[in-house]
């Protein structure tokens, strides 16, 4: 994303808004391309934001990968990403979620499970569009970044893919506004499922550098 309008820009806003925080509160939401299965994008990019001065909590429930522990110690390990999970089961929690964690900004990739399964995509999108309204009824001032989930290595699965992130840039345009910015990320553009994932789904080191740079 533009710096202007990225999460480094929101997190400078968050923290005008919020300045009885001492950081910036930013929960990594979604399924396992957000917890990760050993690695995941959210360590380089709690890496990146502090390298660029931002203070910043990452928060949520979870606190380890799908294999196990966290992780290298360098980082805040806390996030909100759910293997295996589809937007249904997210749009159950995440009242609860949000109530506990209290974040400012929310990181939404999800969807690849639903769409992976079958599920229309315009029932998806309305089951996300579910979820950042339960997440503004905690904190109308809250922004959410929502991403256009990477492609998946299968042609057939990416043409649902692409509707799907299609109707996600519908429902950005429906929900933003100024005191509330909900902003679409194009995490499929320039992402190689071929190359830039382990197994044609989750993120390799590359592809997690890339999922990086869009975040940013």
């Amino acid at each position: 994303m533009s710096v202007f309008t990225g999460l480094i820009a929101l997190a400078g806003m968050a923290q005008f808004v919020s300045a009885d925080r001492a950081a910036v509160r930013i929960m990594p939401l979604g399924d396992s391309i957000t917890q990760g299965y050993s690695a995941s994008y959210r360590r380089s990019l709690w890496l990146a934001l502090r390298e660029a001065g931002k203070k910043v909590d990452f928060v949520g429930t979870m606190d380890g990968h799908y294999a196990g522990g966290p992780g290298p110690g360098d980082y805040d390990v806390d996030h909100e990403g759910h293997w295996g999970w589809t937007a249904d089961e997210v749009l159950a929690r995440i009242s609860d979620w949000v109530a506990r964690s209290d974040p400012d900004i929310v990181l939404l990739h999800l969807g690849t499970n639903d769409i992976g399964g079958g599920q229309d995509p315009a029932g998806t999108v309305k089951e996300i569009a579910g979820i950042i309204i339960r997440i503004r009824a905690h904190n109308p001032g809250i922004h959410v970044l929502l991403a256009a989930i990477i492609p998946v290595d299968h042609e057939a699965a990416n043409a649902r893919v692409r509707r799907f992130n299609a109707a996600l840039g519908e429902l950005v345009q429906s929900l933003d506004s100024g005191s509330s910015r909900v902003l679409l990320v194009d995490q499929f553009e320039g992402f190689d499922a071929g190359l830039d994932t382990y197994d044609g789904l989750h993120p390799n080191a590359g592809g997690i550098q890339k999922m990086t740079a869009k975040w940013l």
